[in-house]
């Protein structure tokens, strides 16, 4: 009887209807995986990667809290079948989680570091077209441009070699990286990132040398696993033009998941054309940065033009006038990036994890070289470009069940291989000289973290890194077709090898308070080989330089949920010397020989910070952060002799020789300020303001000079607007003026690219916004520089953009 009585019970709870919720973003009506709907006995269940969550196990007579990191929450009533809701994003992130400050998850509001968080969706709304740009859209970074295709990120007065890359938790800067200007962000596709973080302040203690003023730490998309035994099928795919420069980028990323494997391919191909600038120049701009002239050969037999670049035999080097001087003739360039990932799961707690990463840029001109270098009246060059391929492949494990030594183990391999080529050739001359660096990096990285009786969290680590860079050179006769030998840029063969470990820890006093601290070991070595490859002969043929560092870190933070945070560090960091410093021989702008010093010491930098910042009514948010940092054996070019002479002939050309060398210190402090104000779930504003002032010192010659690399006072401004299938922002950037007296004599700052009275202040009016045609396409556009004003970034050698026009489409399945 019983069992009669329990079968058609059964039936009808078979015959019942699935209680299913998909869950959505407001505006860009893409899924939110991870949701939790919770019911008024706190039992809940978390959206897929779909946005999909089975609500048949939550209690249901009274409403369900719907809520999610970053997102107003939600209240419902739950039903039979299947429904559909979506969330407002904010811009108050009380509850965001950072990975990149201890190398872990964990909530930003713990951390005593100053940080940038950058999501996808903030990457696809601003619709920048490289890496750099991105950076610079968050209003807290600034970025030299030597060329269109590029950014050298700057911030709190430090740029190139001065801070560090990451990708993937693998360090991207090599023994070349510069201290100058560095372009190398651009290799990064935008499309192809899941979020970046930005570390401000000296970040040693968990990564080591290079990271004096911070880390950019960028986390591209991974390979997703299907929850159910369907292939878990995810595609995204854009297509974007700009007017500004003719650009054409076409991308397309898929993902297919299964329970234990996963694959995700993503490529990116971008076309642009030559730059225009804009034609209203503000007050204290000249005609210096026009495009007045550009470099074309004439056929002597065809009575036609040709670009520069393949000059025949009878070809001739031409200056011709340039019909319109905004358009930046020589700027274009192409690009393609690609991705592979791929994840494996061998156990409950065990997954691998394949990369595979890959930049082509065949031809990158060097625009500040081609239109701003002279020789007498005539431009100085006829060719001047880089050609560069950046290869990436890591592997990696993470164990995340929890022993006695650990809850989370991740050990990353990688390798990569950068080929860099220089190709330059001087007007009228037949000698087109290449300059090829092809530099291997083997790296391996161990994390581990655990915590300890919940009030203690422990992570600690070992690092091993592995250079080895082959400098190479040739010169070639365009008229005889003949090769022969060149100077090479750097030593012929050298190599730079750095081991580390690390540990550092998190005590959690109360739920108020927590203490941070850390401690990191350095070795570090570096053998460069120098030959007949270099025109000047030193007196080692080799130059070895072995160095150790010890870094440290403490912070303390006090806090309160949804009120306040006031957070105290002070911390340190390191940069040991690399191949670029110790051995390059480098033609820089003007009349400047950069000449190779092998006796160079480390630098050392010495952080003191504090931050506050505010929270009333879960609505408004005003934070201030001031932080003062001291650079022992700061590294800088300055007048150097070499065997004796304070100048040398070069390539037919006389130069003043300069070098890297120590100086005695520098200090830099400076304030960033900035609030976040949520007026209701559609109408939001946000602004922030940086100052950076810097000074370094000559005892021998009882002299305090400007610091390079010191950006004028910088910000950006928003009026955000959200809505169902819509959301919009108008923005203002600006940038204050640098006079000469803050320019640095060591020649970084580019003082021959900027007016006679040193860099001139500007601003831009810009406004974009996005529209859901349907659940599935996206329209983005925009109009950035609405005025079309004529500037530059400060140090940069080439105009920034004029009025674009920005329009793309995106299909995400």
């Amino acid at each position: 009887m019983k069992k009669l009585l329990f079968m058609p019970l059964a039936c009808i709870c078979a015959m019942a209807p699935a209680q299913t919720i998909t869950v959505r973003d407001n505006s860009t009506r893409e899924a939110i995986e991870n949701v939790s709907i919770k019911d008024k006995n706190n039992l809940s269940v978390l959206t897929d990667a779909s946005g999909k969550a089975d609500l048949t196990s939550l209690d249901k007579s009274d409403s369900l809290t719907v809520s999610q990191l970053g997102y107003f929450s939600k209240k419902i009533v739950g039903g039979p079948g299947t429904f559909n809701i979506s969330l407002t994003s904010k811009i108050i992130m009380l509850d965001e989680v950072v990975f990149s400050a201890n190398r872990t998850k964990e909530k930003k509001i713990d951390v005593p570091y100053s940080m940038e968080v950058i999501k996808q969706k903030d990457i696809e709304f601003s619709n920048q077209s490289n890496t750099g740009d991105v950076l610079v859209n968050t209003g807290n970074i600034t970025s030299q441009k030597s060329q269109m295709g590029g950014g050298s990120p700057n911030f709190r007065g430090f740029e190139a070699s001065r801070v560090l890359i990451v990708v993937d938790g693998v360090r991207m800067n090599n023994a070349i990286y510069r201290s100058g200007h560095l372009q190398d962000v651009m290799t990064l596709d935008a499309q192809m990132l899941e979020r970046a973080e930005v570390i401000f302040g000296p970040s040693s203690t968990m990564y080591g040398s290079d990271a004096l003023g911070g880390v950019m730490h960028f986390y591209t998309k991974n390979a997703q696993f299907s929850t159910t035994d369907k292939m878990l099928l995810k595609a995204n795919a854009m297509v974007r033009y700009a007017s500004v420069n003719n650009e054409m980028t076409g991308h397309v990323d898929f993902n297919l998941g299964f329970k234990k494997f996963a694959s995700l391919t993503n490529v990116t191909y971008s076309s642009f054309d030559d730059l225009t600038s804009g034609s209203v120049k503000l007050n204290g701009y000249t005609n210096k940065w026009d495009r007045s002239y550009y470099v074309i050969q004439r056929g002597e037999n065809l009575g036609s033009f040709a670009v520069a670049g393949g000059q025949t035999k009878a070809g001739r080097d031409t200056m011709v006038q340039n019909p319109n001087n905004n358009k930046l003739v020589g700027s274009g360039y192409k690009q393609m990036d690609i991705m592979q990932r791929f994840s494996i799961k061998t156990g409950e707690h065990l997954t691998h994890n394949l990369n595979f990463q890959m930049n082509l840029t065949p031809e990158l001109p060097r625009f500040d070289r081609l239109a701003g270098d002279y020789s007498g009246s005539n431009l100085k060059f006829a060719e001047n470009y880089y050609t560069q391929n950046r290869m990436m492949v890591a592997y990696t494990l993470n164990h995340d069940a929890k022993t006695g030594v650990s809850d989370n183990i991740k050990f990353i391999v990688a390798y990569q291989k950068i080929d860099q080529n220089r190709i330059t050739r001087q007007f009228r001359k037949n000698n087109r000289t290449t300059q090829m660096e092809d530099v291997g990096v083997i790296s391996a990285n161990l994390d581990v973290m655990k915590n300890i009786k919940e009030k203690h969290e422990v992570r600690y680590g070992v690092e091993f890194t592995s250079n080895d860079v082959k400098s190479t050179a040739k010169n070639f006769d365009i008229v005889k077709d003949s090769t022969y030998r060149a100077d090479t840029r750097y030593a012929a063969a050298s190599k730079m090898n750095t081991f580390a470990a690390y540990i550092s820890h998190a005590f959690e006093v109360n739920d108020h308070f927590i203490i941070s601290d850390g401690i990191r070991y350095t070795n570090a070595s570096v053998v460069c080989n120098f030959t007949d490859t270099l025109p000047f002969k030193f007196p080692d043929p080799k130059a070895v330089q072995k160095s150790q560092a010890v870094t440290g870190s403490l912070g303390f933070t006090w806090k309160a949920e949804n009120d306040y945070k006031v957070s105290l560090l002070a911390n340190t960091g390191f940069r040991t010397p690399n191949v670029d410093d110790m051995s390059k021989l480098f033609a820089s702008g003007g009349s400047i020989l950069i000449v190779a010093n092998p006796n160079i010491k480390p630098e050392y930098a010495y952080n003191f910070e504090l931050g506050i910042s505010k929270v009333m009514n879960g609505k408004y948010k005003f934070d201030v952060t001031g932080f003062y940092t001291i650079v022992e054996n700061y590294l800088t070019q300055r007048d150097f002799k070499l065997n004796g002479q304070d100048s040398v002939t070069y390539q037919g050309t006389k130069y003043k020789v300069q070098a890297m060398q120590n100086t005695d210190r520098a200090y830099i402090y400076g304030v960033n300020a900035g609030c976040q104000l949520d007026f209701n779930q559609n109408v939001s504003f946000k602004s922030s303001i940086n100052f950076t002032y810097g000074r370094y010192s000559d005892v021998k010659k009882d002299t305090i000079y400007p610091l390079d690399h010191i950006s004028p006072v910088f910000g950006q401004s928003s009026i955000i607007y959200k809505a169902k299938n819509t959301d919009a922002e108008f923005f203002v950037r600006y940038n204050g003026k640098k006079v000469l007296s803050e320019y640095s004599p060591s020649g970084e700052d580019n003082l021959q690219y900027a007016t006679a009275n040193g860099m001139p202040g500007w601003f831009t009016l810009n406004i974009r916004a996005g529209y859901n045609i349907t659940k599935n396409l996206r329209i983005n556009a925009a109009c950035e520089n609405i005025t079309d004003n004529r500037y530059r970034a400060f140090a940069s050698g080439i105009n920034a953009p004029g009025r674009n026009f920005i329009v793309s489409l995106r299909y995400k399945l």
